[in-house]
């Protein structure tokens, strides 16, 4: 004779994969994909990670590290010529978070590109710094959009854990009193 304590063993891992393929089948019905969403998760949050270094601090220590403005023009040329590569850099973190969301534009960012690079062959550091505050404004756009997505994603993945949970235990209970009984 098998002990008690095996059938209802047996009734907790039954139920619990019963449980967590009609969650599956729900969410497939639903067109979500559970797998990919949690991956999203971790990459909006190391995006968001990313643009929240550079806004705190982490451009103010790229223009730093560049020293002073020279007023002799190769060398003032040359400073335009690297603040325009920072600014670029700092830029493609909203074009990932644009990558993310699907909504990167190549002309967008290219227009962009030329615009900085011609800036810095005019010696133009007054727009340069005006590129620089877009920049910074596009960046906390990104960090908020991404903070939004995220948190959307996480209240469905959580909706979907209560939801696994009550069909757990109604199945646990379904099966207490029908399909396997001693």
């Amino acid at each position: 004779m098998i002990n008690r304590d095996f059938f209802v063993f047996i009734k907790i891992v039954t139920s619990c994969l019963t449980a967590g393929f009609l969650i599956f089948f729900i969410s497939a019905l639903s067109g979500e994909d559970l797998i990919k969403n949690h991956q999203t998760i971790k990459d909006l949050n190391s995006i968001e990670a990313e643009i929240t270094a550079e806004l705190d601090g982490g451009i103010d220590r790229r223009i730093s590290q560049l020293g002073e403005v020279p007023a002799i023009n190769p060398y003032r040329k040359f400073y335009c010529a690297e603040l325009a590569k920072e600014i670029h850099e700092v830029s493609y973190l909203t074009e990932k978070q644009k990558i993310a969301f699907d909504a990167y534009s190549v002309r967008d960012f290219e227009n962009k590109s030329i615009r900085l690079v011609n800036y810095s062959e005019s010696s133009n550091l007054e727009d340069l710094k005006n590129e620089l505050e877009i920049v910074k404004r596009e960046l906390k756009n990104s960090a908020n959009l991404l903070d939004k997505k995220r948190k959307k994603l996480i209240r469905q993945r959580t909706a979907y854990i209560i939801l696994f949970i009550v069909l757990w235990i109604a199945i646990y209970f379904y099966y207490n009193r029908g399909i396997i009984k001693r």
